[in-house]
């Protein structure tokens, strides 16, 4: 009787192992596919966003002649269409960013996903900051300041400060928060480029 008793509590030490072995197992693969489509959702819509802005499409799709051309290509019978190579260039670009994330440690997951997101706010106000500069202020030939480039310069040495001076546990709990905010900053760019010539007739 004390030998089934004995037998039986191994079994039950065994399976209790073995489902906690699966559950742990479970619960990472759960955690890795998680930090995934997290850095996907928010590295898509940044890289979207730089990619417009800097006009870097994957390919130009041609509609009136049907052809698509590697990389950026002027006009040629009709209007060429980036569009398709900005989303297809961020997709593959956020998909390989999601892949590097869950072999990331978390802490520096959540600061570099803060600097990004700094960098892709502030590269375009120190754009507009220094184009304001060359119109209002600037006495002499300052069209070099108008470069993507130079702007470049002043936004990451914000973003860097930003993400020194956030505390870790500010970005570590605002980190899912970025699936909301990163897609409407995108947006608010988008459409402040796309709307500031009719603004400024």
């Amino acid at each position: 009787m004390t030998q089934t008793l004995d037998a039986g509590e191994r079994f039950s030490q065994l399976d209790s192992s073995l489902t906690r072995g699966a559950l742990t197992s479970t619960t990472q693969m759960g955690s890795k596919f998680g930090t995934f489509a997290i850095t996907f959702g928010i590295a898509f819509p940044l890289l979207y966003t730089v990619y417009e802005r800097l006009n870097w499409p994957l390919f130009t799709y041609h509609p009136v002649l049907g052809i698509l051309d590697f990389w950026r290509q002027p006009a040629g019978v009709g209007p060429p269409m980036f569009w398709y190579g900005w989303i297809v260039l961020a997709a593959a670009s956020a998909f390989v960013v999601a892949c590097i994330a869950p072999f990331v440690s978390g802490h520096w997951l959540r600061r570099t996903t803060v600097f990004c997101c700094a960098l892709t706010a502030l590269w375009p106000a120190a754009l507009a900051g220094l184009r304001s500069f060359i119109v209002n202020w600037a006495t002499f030939d300052a069209d070099f300041l108008n470069s993507v480039w130079v702007a470049a310069i002043p936004a990451f040495v914000g973003a860097a400060v930003i993400t020194y001076y956030v505390p870790a546990r500010l970005a570590d709990r605002a980190w899912t928060s970025w699936l909301l905010i990163v897609p409407i900053g995108g947006l608010v760019v988008l459409g402040y480029s796309l709307l500031q010539p009719w603004f400024l007739r």
